[in-house]
């Protein structure tokens, strides 16, 4: 099973070339052109097979069907540090860049295949994007002329991490009555991360091992979670209610980073669960609505306090220094289990998607998504290699139908990601700190229903 685990999940990530940039913390808003074009609603509404992953109780509703879906996303960022010239400056080391983050295109594939196996139960399989991060600042927004990281006496001249998140729901479904089916997936998961520039961190002393901190290339972890679903179906049809619950998938540790991520390099993805809606308003006319919680609180490496202002919920400059004299076993150092992380809160997810069909053959959609951002205002060090501002989405989309002995469909989307700016001074070691993000996400996809 490990070693069908590891080829299947690594030929995913290697057919996602590249990392996609999140926008729900560091989850993607939807699974699916589909569900991205109706705001990422997805709970209680069975588009295509690519729904098992929202909600496993879906695949007993989608039939003998294929998917196959492209997303490209535009990730726009950028930041700053430095003292704040006009008071006394938190920092006081240096540091002071301004950047944007260079790579603003990547490529998320997504693929789906579901099958009744009689007419009460269902299985199947899908590959999907669970999310990603990603920065290259040029320059180093974390590097001060006062401290040299390179053998010619410069600090690094870029810095940047690289997350990306795959996985592979494998779903049984069974209906138990005509108007209720519950479902669980076994998600097996892989990821890779790389961190290149954080060279200065190991010169504060604030790692516990300095040597797995940064510029040691890409690193994989593999690992699985449950995730289970129920889909009920009321007034004839016309009302679905749908929940969902995956626990916490544990993977196995970056161990050429354990000197950065909390627990000797853990990043579990975290648990998460949600209920969702859909009404069928007329029969052209359907609203679907979910609301989902992303628990970042049980992961440690995205959970612990990270530097921030003095009297906050984070690490004030005082006890940052303090560990650059303590042994390395200090608990707040980076990569022990209590390390310094990015400070990030749960996160309450709201999707609404309105959709149409314009006749048999079409259908349009419309949506909005809403997650308040999981960083905190007085911690806001951190965040800058991954910063995930970003609150309010917009989408369209479409599906054409094309009937024939299989029938085939084509989808597309387009979700509009607005500009959010995170900024604030009196931050540990760097005094100021402002960065901000908006995106552009275009999908296509294509279905067929057997």
């Amino acid at each position: 099973m490990l070693a069908v685990l590891r080829k299947t999940t690594l030929a995913s990530l290697l057919i996602a070339a590249a990392p996609a940039y999140a926008t729900n913390g560091y989850f993607l808003p939807g699974f699916g052109v589909k569900s991205q074009g109706a705001g990422g609603a997805g709970i209680a509404m069975q588009a295509d097979s690519l729904s098992q992953a929202a909600n496993p109780a879906n695949a007993t509703e989608t039939g003998m069907r294929a998917d196959l879906g492209m997303s490209l996303f535009n990730p726009e960022r950028k930041a700053t540090t430095g003292p704040d010239l006009a008071t006394t400056p938190e920092g006081g080391f240096g540091f002071g860049a301004s950047a944007e983050s260079g790579n603003r295109l990547y490529l998320m594939p997504d693929m789906g295949f579901t099958m009744p196996v009689d007419n009460k139960l269902s299985v199947g399989l899908a590959l999907v994007g669970n999310g990603g991060m990603n920065t290259t600042f040029k320059p180093n927004i974390f590097a001060s002329p006062f401290f040299a990281t390179t053998p010619n006496g410069q600090p690094d001249s870029l810095v940047g991490v690289d997350l990306m998140q795959m996985i592979a729901p494998v779903t049984v479904a069974y209906k138990v009555t005509d108007q209720h089916s519950i479902g669980a997936s076994l998600n097996l998961a892989a990821q890779r991360f790389k961190a290149n520039g954080l060279g200065q961190f190991g010169l504060f002393n604030i790692s516990s091992d300095s040597t797995s901190l940064t510029n040691n290339g890409y690193d994989y972890a593999y690992g699985a979670g449950l995730r289970l679903g129920w889909l009920g179906k009321f007034m004839d049809g016309r009302v679905s209610l749908g929940a969902t619950w995956a626990s916490k998938t544990y993977m196995t540790k970056f161990d050429k980073y354990k000197g950065l991520f909390a627990e000797q390099g853990d990043f579990d993805i975290p648990e998460n669960y949600g209920l969702g809606l859909a009404v069928k308003a007329t029969d052209k006319f359907t609203i679907a609505a979910d609301i989902m919680k992303i628990k970042y609180s049980g992961v440690a490496s995205v959970s612990n306090a990270g530097p921030g202002v003095n009297g906050g919920s984070g690490v004030s400059q005082s006890q940052v220094l303090s560990l650059s004299f303590a042994p390395a076993t200090a608990p707040q150092k980076l990569g022990n289990d209590q390390g310094m992380g990015f400070g990030w809160d749960d996160m309450t997810v709201y999707k609404l998607g309105l959709i149409y069909d314009v006749s048999e053959d079409l259908t349009v959609r419309a949506g909005y998504n809403y997650g308040k951002t999981p960083i905190q205002n007085d911690q806001l060090v951190f965040s800058a290699l991954a910063p995930a501002t970003v609150e309010k989405h917009y989408s369209i989309g479409f599906t054409k139908k094309m009937k024939g002995e299989m029938n085939w469909e084509i989808s597309g989307t387009y979700m509009y990601v607005a500009n959010n700016t995170l900024s604030g001074c009196g931050q540990a070691i760097v005094d100021c700190v402002s960065y901000s993000m908006h995106q552009h996400i275009l999908g296509v996809g294509l279905g067929a229903q057997y």
